[in-house]
């Protein structure tokens, strides 16, 4: 190393030596001779300067750009109609809100484990949830046993009262709890207050419709019950109450729905009217135990307390019930972001079960292309796959002023819950058309944009780029509008990024 060092500094001495030599012969010229060699010098820069750049055309001449060119139908996927963007959903999936507020004590599934209707999905914190019901049973056993004890009285008359009772009782739950989730009558009966419902509202409507007319009949029936017989009164009544519990059951899932807008006072309406239709069968079912055994208490108090103590019961229950996560329809589980020891709030989205092998494919299009559409028309998935028109919205959507389509997948190979499709429509343009009007959408990168031109580029003359000016209108997404008419059959490149006027280019695929 010592010698390494010992050598450079030799070589800078003797460097040095040999430049200050050159400056003293330098400065020993005359004038003019100095000026010949400050000249000679710069003009030996300078073609060395345009030595090296008269190569670098050459260079980027030995390096052309390779572009790929495609036609203005394949681009839009436009090639035989409109396209428009799609998501594949499942035609049975439900968002699962929780009911209550707490933390997580136990979660049963994962994402992507298959789970029957019904069953328990996740558990909140409920010890004094548990606690109540038991409390609840204690007090319901306690009025039952009160209620043996007492002297029997006629049994047709306790059915009697059981009936008109019911019908009261079920009377204030339809008005009080149930018509929370109706408003003004339509064509089909009571509007519907929830939104965006997988399920059709005007099935909701009907059935309110027919429990109404069911209530009209029992109502007239009142002022007759003394004279008919005791068990069709209870079974007149039971198959009312029993209608109820049906209509309440499919408000339930229906409030489930992703997007219902269900409120507080409406789940707290459920709550309540779960328990007044359970509260009204039971008392039913003991009036037709009764009426069959031949002996019922006379003490029309202890009915009561049995039937105050049955409700407590259930609304211990409905408490229960409310912390825990039980999943609607089976399926798959696709959504689960809670873990034990998690706070959820009440109703925050803690889980989707959809039956994802039963996909289908929802877009929203404009009303112009919806003159160009029929249920069981076919369109072309992603270019390739063939699909169907299930359904067509009659009427625009409130929030995005466009028409929704439902298509069916012939194939579902290579579909998945919640991936974006694209979706060419069936052409509305004439055979004979070979201009596409705009506005068509064309990939970003096709469409070059500068401050004073917007252009994209097809090839002329001597395989050198030609640009095309176009008019261009909104940016959605990865794709621009082109408002100008662009000929469908022309071939223009795929990628206009980094590229000019004039150049020259090479073409993928060209020989």
């Amino acid at each position: 190393m010592q010698k390494i060092m010992t050598a450079l500094r030799g070589l800078l001495v003797r460097v040095r030596s040999g430049l200050g030599r050159l400056w003293r012969t330098f400065r020993a010229l005359a004038r003019w001779a100095q000026a010949l060699v400050v000249a000679a010098i710069l003009a030996l820069l300078v073609g060395l300067s345009m030595l090296l750049g008269s190569a670098k055309p050459d260079a980027a001449a030995g390096a052309e750009r390779t572009v790929t060119l495609r036609s203005v139908a394949e681009l839009s996927g436009n090639a035989t109609g409109d396209s428009v963007i799609g998501t594949v959903r499942s035609r049975s999936e439900a968002d699962i809100l929780a009911e209550a507020g707490g933390t997580v004590r136990r979660v049963n599934s994962v994402v992507g484990a298959t789970v029957g209707a019904g069953s328990i999905i996740a558990e909140l914190d409920n010890d004094s949830e548990r606690a109540s019901v038991l409390q609840a049973e204690g007090a319901y056993d306690a009025a039952v046993a009160s209620r043996a004890g007492v002297s029997p009285v006629d049994v047709d008359t306790a059915a009697r009262n059981a009936y008109r009772s019911a019908f009261s009782t079920l009377d204030t739950v339809l008005e009080t709890d149930v018509d929370a989730f109706f408003g003004n009558y339509t064509a089909t009966g009571p509007r519907v207050l929830l939104a965006h419902l997988q399920t059709d509202p005007a099935n909701l409507s009907k059935a309110r419709v027919a429990i109404e007319g069911q209530m009209a009949a029992w109502r007239n029936d009142l002022a007759t019950a003394d004279t008919r017989n005791a068990a069709s009164l209870l079974s007149q009544a039971e198959a009312v109450a029993r209608s109820i519990q049906s209509l309440i059951e499919q408000l339930a899932v229906s409030a489930n729905d992703s997007g219902s807008g269900v409120t507080d006072s409406q789940v707290a309406a459920l709550t309540a009217a779960r328990s007044g239709v359970a509260s009204v069968l039971a008392s039913l079912n003991a009036a037709r135990a009764s009426e069959r055994s031949g002996s019922v208490g006379s003490t029309a108090s202890v009915d009561a307390g049995v039937k105050s103590a049955l409700g407590t019961l259930r609304l211990a229950q409905a408490n229960l019930e409310r912390t825990i996560v039980r999943a609607p329809i089976a399926g798959t589980v696709n959504f689960l972001p809670i873990r034990v020891g998690d706070y959820v709030t009440n109703l925050m989205h803690v889980a989707t079960v959809a039956q994802n092998g039963a996909l289908e494919i929802v877009a929203y299009v404009s009303e112009e292309t919806r003159t160009g559409l029929e249920v069981a028309g076919k369109v072309t998935l992603e270019g390739a796959y063939p699909g169907t028109i299930t359904s067509i919205a009659p009427a625009l959507d409130p929030i995005t002023k466009q028409i929704e389509v439902h298509v069916a997948a012939e194939s579902a190979t290579g579909l998945v819950n919640g991936q974006s499709v694209r979706i060419t429509l069936p052409g509305t343009a004439s055979a004979t058309s070979t201009a596409a009007a705009g506005p068509i959408l064309l990939p970003l990168s096709a469409v070059k944009l500068s401050a004073g031109s917007r252009v994209v580029f097809t090839i002329g003359e001597n395989g050198r780029l030609k640009a095309l000016a176009v008019t261009i209108g909104e940016v959605r997404g990865e794709r621009i509008e082109i408002l100008s008419p662009l000929p469908s059959e022309t071939r223009i490149v795929e990628d206009a990024r980094g590229l000019a006027d004039g150049q020259e280019v090479k073409i993928a695929g060209a020989q």
